[in-house]
């Protein structure tokens, strides 16, 4: 009975080696993101190119984000198994490259290369975890995800900075590969590789997909450096507008569309979208303006501000499985650990909308550490329940869409709150606290979103 739940039945063996696999996969790609920054200044300054570092992290996000959408219908078109193996191994082939040329061009092209090789497959653990299992084990599944994923952010730029500092810089490049080649294994050989008898690629869709997200993502990544005024941004938006308007043209006409137009007409699915990309939009305010609060208004030392995520990093470890099950028990516990998310996610933020130079060290340590609850209740709901209100042919390229609009969270939140900040002026203090307010705003809004819709969608079962 167990196997006629899931879409793919797999003996028990197969099926822990796949999930092995997933987490494998994840691990390594948390480990290329975090773990390549903190190398990649020393290594480009051997190379005698420092002043490529923005380039290369537009890069770095470029390739990801083009072919996180594409990378879910890939998998639909030519089997899960096969688009996890090949762009694995050539992700790991560029890690290693990487870690071999000495010369910025070919650096930069295996940079490029390497996130788009990711995105071919960062989708895919999530997919099939959906697959594999069945319904009431996913959020326990997803919660494995989400461990590994915080085990390699904490551990990643730990683990490639100490092999910096031991002078095994180029070494620590190819680091990464090695999880990611054993997940490739596990998975190349448990998994069958299931694809549809007919393939048509919607090639016009691909290459204007990317033309949209090149744009898009090039205006909003020089957008805070250069100016919004600028003749570059602005062209850079208005290319990804007309790419936009042409690719809603040609994906309504595809027979195999890379993003299905259709979905958006399911308003429970696109009411979940936008719960994940409130969910992950206070990231960056924590990311990258808690540190400067701390070390700039408070006067803390770089050291302390960095161990301010390692009570979140441990929760993010073992909550997220907990969870899982806690949601696995009961379908009302969805709408629940929505509102955990989003609700924690504004709480924190509340104190530290009034920061000052009294303020406390350890308020931070506690405040950070909420939203690792937060990331937890997230990284089992969100995704599972947008994977059950679709139909099982649009499994891959909805859920590749779910992380796709993820990762524009950040884009957004990061042009967002460079306006914010530089509103302020110098005024640290001000600027930090502006954009702490704004995401417990943002974070409100999707606390009453869940509260008030989503709880009413997922309990009167409205289509």
């Amino acid at each position: 009975m167990a196997e006629e739940k899931v879409m793919i039945p797999l003996t028990k063996g197969k099926k822990h080696a796949v999930i092995i696999g997933c987490i494998c996969l994840m691990f390594s790609v948390t480990v290329f993101g975090v773990g390549f920054f903190v190398i990649q200044g020393p290594v480009l300054e051997e190379m005698h190119a420092s002043q490529y570092y923005s380039l290369l992290t537009i890069f770095a996000s470029l390739g990801l984000a083009v072919m996180t959408p594409i990378g879910g219908k890939l998998g639909d078109l030519f089997g899960r198994r096969n688009v996890v193996v090949i762009a694995g191994v050539i992700c790991a082939a560029c890690g290693i490259g990487m870690s071999i040329v000495h010369s910025i061009i070919p650096f930069a092209i295996f940079r490029l290369l390497l996130g788009a090789a990711q995105g071919a497959f960062t989708a895919a653990p999530y997919i099939l975890m959906r697959e594999i299992n069945e319904s009431k084990d996913v959020p326990k599944t997803m919660g494995y995800l989400a461990s590994a994923i915080a085990v390699g952010s904490f551990g990643g730029g730990i683990l490639l900075g100490g092999l910096a500092d031991a002078g095994f810089l180029r070494f620590a490049l190819m680091v990464p590969a090695i999880p990611l080649l054993i997940g490739v294994a596990l998975i190349g050989f448990s998994l069958p590789n299931k694809k549809k008898e007919k393939v048509e690629i919607d090639v016009s869709g691909i290459i204007c997909l990317a033309v949209l997200l090149s744009g898009f993502c090039l205006a909003m990544n020089y957008g805070p450096i250069i100016g919004w005024g600028n003749l570059k941004v602005i062209a850079g938006f208005a290319v990804a507008a007309a790419a936009g308007i042409i690719f809603v043209k040609i994906e309504k006409k595809a027979k195999e569309p890379i993003v299905p137009m259709y979905l958006f007409e399911n308003r429970k699915f696109t009411t979940l979208l936008l719960v994940g990309f409130i969910c992950y939009f206070y990231q960056t305010a924590m990311s990258a303006y808690v540190p400067l609060a701390v070390q700039d208004v408070m006067g803390v030392s770089a050291t302390a501000a960095g161990s301010l995520q390692f009570p979140r990093t441990i929760l993010t470890m073992v909550l997220p499985t907990i969870a899982g099950v806690w949601i696995g028990k009961k379908a009302a516990n969805n709408w629940k650990a929505m509102a955990i998310a989003t609700g924690l996610a504004a709480l924190p933020f509340i104190p530290l909308g009034f920061t000052t130079a009294s303020t406390p060290f350890l308020v931070y340590v506690i405040c950070i550490g909420i939203t690792g609850i937060a990331e937890s209740f997230r990284s089992v709901s969100v995704t599972p329940v947008a994977q059950s209100v679709l139909p099982q042919k649009d499994l891959g390229v909805g859920t590749s869409l779910v992380t796709f609009v993820n990762s524009l969270a950040s884009l957004f939140a990061a042009a967002i709150n460079g306006v914010i900040f530089g509103m302020s002026g110098n005024q640290v203090q001000e600027g930090v606290n502006h954009i702490f307010r704004f995401t417990v705003v943002i974070s409100l809004a999707g606390f009453l979103l869940v509260v008030f819709v989503v709880r009413k969608q997922l309990n009167t079962g409205e289509k």
